[in-house]
């Protein structure tokens, strides 16, 4: 506890301390409804399962604001949240159903213990999407979400939900493959994979575009947002690639092409990776310590593993508000945690219907 001392009295000063937090669920939908397949309906046994899970971690992480992507059952999920004593939920989108009981296209969506004082449906902005060659029907795969609350020393603070377009090749819109020559079975044969990975190829980048794309308008959206109301930002959830891939960078970009002498009066707009905060705080903390003082920085989890190849494609990104070198900034990330213990070491009773992502966890408070 920090006290301050006026000429009038003593002021207590309690630091605060808010837990972030964001979830894939991976298909939380509520029986009798399916994911993708009419085949896909979890048991009543398969469900209490996935609840549990998802009780257990908000028990153990007891985490503050937390969103959410792959759901189906938002009523369920703003009752199970509510039971957890997070009262405030908000969801923006619906999923698409298939023959009254099959569900498509999940949303994201958000629960919190502090009051949303808005809570907004982000839309691509038409002229600027044109403005980069894309078709007038372009929409955000799943559609983002944004809500405003009011953060202890912090003040408003705009958070956005996201789930960006998938690794997966889109290949709706492509021709479909040339024939092979007739009657010429092995030239038939190697026509056919050629034509495959090309198609494969192609289907790769469509995702990649889609992908970026989504990314760079939600991001220009959030700028214009950031110049109308200085609010600090938090932007959340599955990126479904490495923030450090071409096709996201600019999320956490620190540089104008041409401006030579630095972001100048821009330097309150990048975002920045919530676990290179953490690890600027421990770096710090570090270099503070006595030699008996140890502070270990552990090498990033992987939030997702395809095959054995291990991938982070969750995150939490800040904006300088919550970077203690940035000149007014009032909070730093204390703690960053990854919740893995299901992926890398998983048991059937405990683990078998929890979810195909590691969630992510930071903890932000008052500067030091």
């Amino acid at each position: 506890m920090i006290l301050l001392e006026t000429n009038i009295e003593q002021v207590a000063l309690t630091p605060f301390k808010v837990k972030v937090a964001s979830f894939n669920l991976f298909n939380y939908v509520e029986p009798p409804l399916a994911y993708y397949d009419f085949e896909n309906i979890y048991t009543s046994e398969q469900w209490a399962k996935k609840q549990r899970w998802l009780n257990d971690f908000l028990s153990e992480q007891q985490p503050d604001i937390i969103g959410f992507q792959e759901v189906f059952s938002a009523s369920a999920l703003a009752e199970q949240a509510r039971d957890a004593g997070l009262s405030h939920f908000a969801v923006v989108d619906e999923p698409s159903v298939v023959d009254d009981f099959i569900c498509r296209d999940p949303v994201v969506a958000i629960a919190s213990k502090f009051a949303f004082e808005e809570v907004v449906s982000i839309e691509v902005d038409k002229p600027y999407a044109e403005g980069l060659g894309l078709e007038s029907g372009f929409n955000y795969s799943r559609k983002p979400l944004r809500v405003t609350v009011v953060l202890p020393d912090i003040g408003h603070c705009d958070i956005y939900v996201v789930h960006f377009k998938s690794k997966r090749p889109s290949v709706d819109e492509l021709p479909p493959p040339k024939t092979a020559v007739e009657g010429k079975a092995t030239q038939a044969n190697r026509a056919n994979y050629g034509e495959l990975l090309g198609c494969n190829v192609l289907g790769q980048w469509a995702s990649s575009i889609q992908r970026g794309s989504e990314a760079a308008l939600l991001f220009h959206s959030m700028m214009q947002r950031r110049v109308e109301t200085q609010n600090a930002m938090m932007l959340m959830g599955d990126f479904n690639d490495d923030l450090n891939n071409q096709v996201l960078s600019f999320l956490t970009t620190k540089e104008l092409r041409f401006e030579k002498d630095g972001l100048g009066e821009l330097a309150s707009y990048p975002l920045t990776d919530a676990y290179q905060l953490y690890c600027q705080s421990v770096s710090t903390a570090i270099d503070k310590q006595t030699p008996d003082e140890e502070t270990p920085l552990s090498q990033r989890q992987p939030t997702h593993y395809y095959g054995a190849q291990g991938n982070v494609l969750d995150y939490i990104l800040l904006s300088q508000d919550f970077n203690p070198a940035f000149h007014t900034s009032t909070a730093e990330v204390s703690h960053y945690h990854t919740e893995d213990r299901h992926l890398i070491n998983p048991q059937y009773d405990r683990d078998s219907h929890s979810t195909d992502h590691a969630p992510v966890v930071c903890t932000l408070c008052s500067r030091r």
